[in-house]
């Protein structure tokens, strides 16, 4: 439709991208794969910026606006098995890697008995990690394993985690696409945008905003459409995994009105989190962790 378009990609390497052996919360936190891009946005080099959703801090860019198109890639996570491992994660001593502080925490209630390791670097990275022997198990987001390709070739070792075992973090699975707000490309690219996969994103990302929480914190949200509202449930939890508070709540589904009422959605279950001891757990995460 659109053949007279010249794309030209200008790949751009971020602080998360370069600083690879450090925690993410403790070189940048929010914005650590973000914040170059945007700035050349800003700048004029690039026209276009995509990105997964789930790495775009919570609070609005100046200047910039995001279209969430659809459809939403799956939003689990996955464990996958060292070639030569046949055990169990469940079993003692078990090293499984991930360098998110979400799956930690839930990996920990999950598995007491297993060892939680740092894991970092692009997904070739951790699989190569993996088969060295420095890791028994992994874990891996389901979407990403899918846009690259591999998500086939692992089959025979991945175990597929369900939300209701392993809570997703807010925008998992969803592709953000960032432009300028005077943009040229916005007709072009504003019939992209899925009104249902931005308003569940926006339910998601208004509960960890309103908690104060940044991307990198142990917080998970997952909103979805069924019976003609709109449902999210989320989950904020200790590093250790030994305190949790779970909240659930729904709205009716509205598609003139559904980005208001999803951010309200996640504004009262946030509160509602509050109220029932997140921002204890929130506090002491920041105080032991640098976050």
């Amino acid at each position: 439709m659109y053949r007279e378009l010249e794309i030209i990609v200008e790949p751009i390497h971020t602080r998360g991208d370069r600083v690879t052996e450090a925690p993410l919360a403790r070189i940048g936190g929010d914005g650590v794969f973000v914040t170059e891009i945007e700035r050349a946005l800003r700048a004029g080099a690039v026209d276009l910026a995509i990105h997964s959703l789930k790495d775009l801090p919570t609070a609005p860019s100046e200047g910039l606006l995001v279209l969430v198109p659809g459809p939403r890639e799956d939003v689990r996570d996955v464990l996958v098995r060292r070639r030569d491992f046949l055990g169990l994660p469940s079993e003692p001593g078990v090293r499984i890697g991930t360098c998110s502080l979400r799956r930690a925490a839930q990996l920990r209630a999950l598995y007491p008995q297993a060892q939680i390791l740092p894991l970092r670097g692009n997904v070739d990275t951790r699989l190569r990690k993996l088969e060295t022997g420095d890791y028994d198990l992994i874990v891996l987001a389901a979407a990403g394993l899918h846009r690259l390709g591999l998500f086939e070739s692992l089959a025979d070792r991945l175990e597929l985690l369900p939300i209701e075992k392993l809570l997703p973090a807010p925008g998992q699975g969803a592709l953000a696409l960032e432009l300028r707000a005077d943009s040229e490309l916005l007709p072009l690219l504003t019939p992209l945008n899925d009104v249902v996969v931005q308003a569940a994103t926006v339910a998601e990302r208004a509960f960890m905003r309103h908690l104060g929480a940044g991307c990198y914190l142990p917080v998970a949200a997952y909103a979805y459409r069924a019976d003609q509202r709109l449902h999210l449930q989320a989950l904020v939890i200790s590093l250790d995994g030994r305190r949790a508070v779970r909240v659930r709540g729904c709205v009716a589904w509205r598609p003139d009105q559904a980005l208001r009422l999803a951010n309200q959605l996640g504004v009262m279950l946030a509160e509602q989190a509050l109220a029932q001891g997140a921002e204890e757990i929130i506090a002491e995460i920041r105080a032991t962790s640098n976050v």
